[in-house]
Protein backbone atom coordinates (compact mmCIF):
# COMPACT_ATOMS: atom_id res chain seq x y z
CA UNK A 1 0.00 0.00 0.00
CA UNK A 2 1.12 3.52 -0.75
CA UNK A 3 -0.36 7.00 -0.48
CA UNK A 4 -0.41 9.08 -3.66
CA UNK A 5 -1.29 12.60 -4.73
CA UNK A 6 -2.40 13.21 -8.31
CA UNK A 7 -2.80 16.78 -9.51
CA UNK A 8 -5.12 17.34 -12.49
CA UNK A 9 -5.76 20.52 -14.46
CA UNK A 10 -9.01 22.35 -13.73
CA UNK A 11 -11.84 22.02 -11.29
CA UNK A 12 -13.99 18.89 -11.17
CA UNK A 13 -17.77 18.93 -11.17
CA UNK A 14 -19.66 17.09 -8.43
CA UNK A 15 -20.37 14.31 -10.90
CA UNK A 16 -16.69 13.98 -11.82
CA UNK A 17 -15.72 14.03 -8.14
CA UNK A 18 -18.04 11.05 -7.64
CA UNK A 19 -15.81 8.95 -9.90
CA UNK A 20 -13.08 9.25 -7.27
CA UNK A 21 -15.17 8.25 -4.25
CA UNK A 22 -12.32 6.30 -2.63
CA UNK A 23 -10.02 9.34 -2.73
CA UNK A 24 -9.93 12.74 -1.06
CA UNK A 25 -10.71 15.35 -3.74
CA UNK A 26 -9.46 18.83 -2.94
CA UNK A 27 -9.82 21.96 -5.06
CA UNK A 28 -6.54 23.86 -5.39
CA UNK A 29 -7.42 26.39 -8.11
CA UNK A 30 -6.69 26.17 -10.93
CA UNK A 31 -6.09 22.44 -10.28
CA UNK A 32 -7.67 19.61 -8.33
CA UNK A 33 -5.76 17.24 -6.04
CA UNK A 34 -6.72 13.58 -5.71
CA UNK A 35 -5.16 11.97 -2.63
CA UNK A 36 -5.45 8.56 -1.11
CA UNK A 37 -4.04 5.15 -0.34
CA UNK A 38 -3.86 2.70 -3.21
CA UNK A 39 -3.40 -0.96 -2.28
CA UNK A 40 -1.11 -1.86 -5.19
CA UNK A 41 0.46 -0.68 -8.42
CA UNK A 42 -2.49 -1.86 -10.54
CA UNK A 43 -4.79 0.50 -8.60
CA UNK A 44 -2.51 3.41 -9.50
CA UNK A 45 -2.66 2.35 -13.14
CA UNK A 46 -6.48 2.19 -12.96
CA UNK A 47 -6.60 5.67 -11.43
CA UNK A 48 -4.45 7.10 -14.22
CA UNK A 49 -6.57 5.34 -16.85
CA UNK A 50 -9.74 6.78 -15.28
CA UNK A 51 -8.24 10.26 -15.46
CA UNK A 52 -7.38 9.68 -19.11
CA UNK A 53 -10.83 8.28 -19.92
CA UNK A 54 -12.41 11.36 -18.33
CA UNK A 55 -10.21 13.65 -20.41
CA UNK A 56 -8.34 14.98 -17.39
CA UNK A 57 -4.81 16.25 -17.83
CA UNK A 58 -2.54 14.87 -15.11
CA UNK A 59 -0.08 17.59 -14.13
CA UNK A 60 1.81 15.67 -11.47
CA UNK A 61 1.90 12.42 -9.58
CA UNK A 62 3.79 11.80 -6.40
CA UNK A 63 4.05 9.08 -3.83
CA UNK A 64 3.62 10.57 -0.38
CA UNK A 65 5.55 9.47 2.68
CA UNK A 66 3.86 7.20 5.18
Amino acid sequence: MARYEVCVRGQLSERARGAFCSLEVQAAPPQTLLCGVLPDHSDLHELLMLCSDMGLEVLSLQRLPG
